[in-house]
């Protein structure tokens, strides 16, 4: 009999350590979670007009002669639209103060480079052809490098630029072609 009931208290005593093992965890965990955040804060000059973020340019069909002939397709051109420039920045860190006026604003477009490196590849079943990006000057834009600064204005301010298909000097097979470009505007 001695032995049943110190069997009995044993397990009456597990019973009680593991309940009140559980009810802690509980306690431990209550309310819990977690939270991811994803995001950028910076400073900017000027607002990007919703339109100009994600752009879908198509080119008409280009007949393999015609490009063999020319070297490049009709020009596409595309605008930034920049909107609500601000050339004043006032100075987070010392209030009323200001740090000096917004000046230039320079374009990086980055992508895929063709295998000279100063195109964007043109993926798909065409063989032959890259993308060139090139600004209203006329400067050809290289994948992953800063164009020229350009003056800012107050205000709203379009930045103008043209996409052409061009031979890549690998010979040329008809096909579909993409090419996906990602651009960054930095204020100085």
């Amino acid at each position: 009999m001695k032995i049943l009931s110190r069997l009995k208290v044993f397990c009456a005593f597990i019973l009680f350590a593991v309940s009140f093992d559980t009810v802690s965890a509980q306690q431990l965990y209550q309310g819990g979670g977690r939270v991811t955040l994803v995001g950028q804060v910076i400073d900017s000059a000027c607002a990007l007009d919703a339109n100009s973020i994600y752009q879908v340019i198509e080119f008409d069909p280009l007949p393999m002669g015609q490009l063999i002939r020319l070297g490049e397709s009709a020009p596409r051109t595309f605008t930034l639209r920049l909107v609500k420039c601000s050339l004043v920045r006032p100075d987070p860190g010392r209030p009323g103060a200001f740090l000096p006026d917004w000046q230039h604003v320079r374009v990086t477009f980055d992508g895929q480079a063709d295998s000279g490196g100063k195109l964007f590849v043109a993926a798909g079943s065409t063989r032959g052809l890259a993308l060139r990006i090139t600004d209203g000057q006329g400067q050809q834009s290289v994948p992953g490098v800063p164009m020229s600064l350009m003056s800012l204005s107050g205000g709203d301010q379009e930045l103008r630029y043209t996409l052409q298909m061009v031979g890549n000097g690998s010979p040329m097979a008809v096909g579909s072609h993409r090419a996906a470009v990602r651009f960054r505007l930095e204020y100085f």
